[in-house]
Formats: structure tokens, sequence, C-alpha cells
């Protein structure tokens, strides 16, 4: 391209200087050559253009058949871990529920049983993509918005109710060893036990909430991956 500007500005040069020819015939031709670079400059951008596109657009489809895969497999692990803690609240409501005068079941051994909340999302793929600055590729303004706010703002969220669920279980774990010798009964009637167990109660249901959000954007933005793949 520079080869073809450089003999087209040669000849530009030389016509002004050719003493054979009228004014007229100069700028004639002159004209004439300004088009033709003009166009070869417009056809090379186009074709540049086009071709960094065509590349940033196999980038995002590689990148999004990816992130359905990290995106299922979240799902998978989501579910798993709402079930668990379903198990925790339901441990706690029936904690609370029972009455002084109550046997509670294996009660230490079965519904003070502490399950760690730790949801490893498959976000790698993501953040690479990110870091990289390579999520303005994506075209599609309402699936590019739909994956930060899933990675941006569900994912830490839900985090952030795991590590909640994770400090009332470390709690009342905290609370089972400074009982000493009174009896469970006794312990659960304890005001100081009761109020731990209504707080727990009152605020574990947004941890569910929260898995289930995650869950339906997923699904959301499998269903928008595979639009926008086929």
């Amino acid at each position: 391209m520079q080869d073809e500007l450089t003999k087209h500005g040669l000849k530009i040069y030389k016509t002004m200087a050719d003493r054979k020819h009228t004014f007229g015939e100069k700028l004639k031709e002159i004209i004439i050559e300004i088009i033709i670079i003009v166009f070869a400059v417009t056809l090379s951008i186009y074709f540049h253009s086009w071709s960094e596109d065509r590349h940033e657009q196999k980038e995002v489809k590689e990148f999004l058949r990816g992130l359905k895969i990290d995106l299922s497999e979240d799902i998978r692990l989501i579910r798993h871990s709402r079930n668990n803690i379903a198990k925790v609240d339901s441990n706690f409501s029936i904690a609370y529920a029972l009455n002084k005068g109550q046997k509670p079941d294996s009660i230490v051994h079965h519904y003070f049983q502490y399950l760690e909340m730790i949801t490893h999302i498959n976000n790698a793929r993501y953040e690479g993509f990110k870091s990289s600055g390579k999520v303005g590729y994506i075209g599609n303004d309402s699936l590019r918005e739909n994956i930060l706010v899933y990675y941006q703002q569900t994912i830490p969220g839900l985090a952030r109710n795991e590590e909640f669920a994770n400090m009332l279980q470390q709690k009342l774990l905290d609370f089972e060893i400074e009982k000493s010798n009174i009896s469970i009964n006794d312990w659960l009637a304890n005001p100081k036990t009761k109020s731990f167990l209504q707080l727990a109660t009152n605020n574990l249901g947004n941890s569910l909430d929260s898995y289930d959000l995650a869950t339906q954007q997923a699904k959301r933005l499998i269903t928008q991956i595979d639009k926008e793949l086929n």
C-alpha cells in the first residue's frame, strides 16, 4: 500500500513539473490521482477494519462457547449449594420452633451439623476476557450487560450471603460449646439462643434467593448465547 501511495505521489509531482501540459490538463490529472489515492486509502482502511472485526467476532464466539460450558457447570454447583443451605435453613427453623418440653432428636448431631458454603464459580474465562479488554467486542448490548451483571453483581452477592451463612453456623457452634453442662432443652430455651436462631431464620432466606437469582441469570445467559451463536 505504501508503494502505491508513493507511486501516485510521484506521478502528481511529475505532472506538476511537466511543462508540456496546460494548467487545466495538469489539474485534471492531479485530481484523478488524488481520487485514486483517496479511494485506495479508504479501501485499505475498510478491509483492515473488516479483518479486525472478523478476528474480534471470532474471539467473541470462542469466548461465548466456553462461557456456556462454565455457566452450565455453575448451575450444577449452585443447585448443590442451594440444597445445602436449604438444609441449614431448615435446621435453624426446626431448632427455633422447638419448645422447652420437646425432645430434639439427636439435635446436636443433626440440626447443628456444620455445612460450609463456598460455591466455586467458574469465572477464570470471564476474568481473562475482561482483563484483556475484550468484553467490549460483544456487540449484543443485552448479552454483554447480562454477563457483567452476573459476574460483577450477582455472584459477589451470592458469595457475601454464603459468608454470612457460614458465620451463623460458626456462631451456633460457639454457642453450643458455651452451653457446658446445660441440657439441650434449657439451652434452646435460653433467650440468647432463641434470639440468635430467630436472626438466622430471618436471614437465611436471602441466601436461598441469591442462589435462585444466580440460577435464573445463568439460564438466561445460556439462552442468549445460543441465539447469538446461531
